[in-house]
């Protein structure tokens, strides 16, 4: 089955689920279930955004769109993130007002039907956690010295995990609701659920954070590669003919590519055109071992040599 299909089977079994607690969630006065239906619902949402932008990221690129959509993973990875930490929040607010407003649970219906959402959830995330994403086909023609290694990073797709966050934090409170409903049942402690869900929030909250941070650095063409400058240096100027270089730009568009470009100025006064390509081409070389699978050289003369600090490397 592919990952699309996949994706789709799990938005038809959350949605189910969501019906289902919406509406044992009313006949047992449980605002836990009710809750967790909504938060099953954006979550839902997630999930289609997620397979929307594996849908795009596997389009080709094209004369208009020369990237194609690689954007689209760290995209849906960021609003994913973004809602969930949304949804999150208003579970702890609600969660706090229930504590101090409790309501007499039919707790049978917390457990049983928590207990269905937890397995599917626990499938949904375990799925999820093991889709694989393959790499799309980037074909570019540039006047300039360039590289596109295709060979993929050992990062996960931020996309699918911004899914398969939200699924397990659906299968975390819903555990939250069968052990608030097993205690309710047996010592009547209406308040139990809303401490769970205060505690799984905040877990998911922390979990959560460094998929926000990356997609957003990403999103702003941050440098958030695994790079040191120092690293740059000894493969850009290993050759003495190379005075310096500038204009340096470093992003990672999503979690497959790294892309780097730079003016690189070379010593041309003796130099022919085979023994600058084959300078461009070591540094290619070099910087593809260390996870550039994009590269981008534009070789200019002495003439072009910069004298400012925020340019010159």
């Amino acid at each position: 089955m592919s990952r699309e299909k996949k994706i789709l089977l799990i938005i038809i079994v959350n949605i189910i689920i969501i019906v289902s607690e919406i509406i044992f969630g009313i006949l047992s006065n449980s605002f836990a279930l009710i809750a967790d239906a909504l938060h099953n619902a954006g979550d839902v949402l997630a999930v289609v955004v997620t397979y929307i932008a594996l849908v795009l990221g596997s389009k080709t690129t094209t004369f208009k769109q020369t990237f194609g959509y690689v954007r689209a993973e760290m995209m849906a990875a960021f609003v994913n993130t973004l809602f969930l930490y949304v949804t999150m929040i208003y579970m702890i607010y609600e969660a706090i007002n229930r504590f101090f407003n409790p309501e007499t649970i039919n707790p049978i219906y917390m457990i049983v039907v928590g207990l269905i959402a937890v397995v599917a959830n626990g499938i949904s995330a375990y799925i999820l956690n093991n889709i694989g994403v393959s790499s799309c086909s980037h074909n570019h023609d540039h006047n300039h010295s360039h590289s596109h290694n295709h060979s993929q990073t050992n990062d996960e797709d931020a996309n699918i995990k911004s899914a398969y966050l939200h699924m397990l934090s659906d299968a975390l409170i819903s555990v939250a609701v069968v052990i608030a409903g097993i205690f309710i049942y047996f010592f009547e402690v209406y308040f139990i659920d809303s401490i769970l869900t205060v505690l799984f929030s905040i877990y998911i909250l922390y979990h959560s954070y460094p998929l926000l941070k990356k997609s957003f650095l990403s999103l702003m063409d941050i440098n958030i590669v695994e790079v040191s400058q120092e690293q740059l240096n000894k493969i850009i100027k290993k050759n003495e003919n190379v005075i310096q270089y500038h204009d340096l730009h470093i992003h990672k568009p999503s979690t497959k590519y790294n892309f780097i470009s730079f003016h690189l100025v070379v010593n041309d006064i003796n130099l022919k055109l085979e023994e600058i390509e084959k300078i461009t081409e070591e540094i290619e070389e070099n910087l593809n071992k260390i996870g550039f699978n994009h590269v981008l050289i534009q070789v200019e003369s002495e003439k072009n040599i910069q004298n400012h600090k925020n340019c010159i490397i």
